[in-house]
């Protein structure tokens, strides 16, 4: 078993050393990085939520300033 593992870290060295971290970094992010589509419809939900919250506790405030 350490040598099935020896041998999975070394092909993983060795590959690392092979594989441009530059180009993987820019490929990663280019995956993971959100259109502007979805960034724009994602920053509308947290517009949702936060007025849906302020309208459920909107003297969240003085009850902080009290229980002090």
């Amino acid at each position: 078993m350490r040598f099935l593992f020896g041998l999975v870290a070394a092909v993983v060295i060795c590959a690392g050393w092979t594989i441009c971290p530059v180009s993987v970094r820019d490929t990663m992010t280019r995956s993971v990085t959100p259109d502007a589509e979805t960034v724009e419809e994602m920053r509308a939900g947290v517009e949702v939520i936060v007025a849906a919250l302020s309208v459920q506790s909107p003297d969240l405030e003085e009850r902080d300033s009290t229980n002090r």
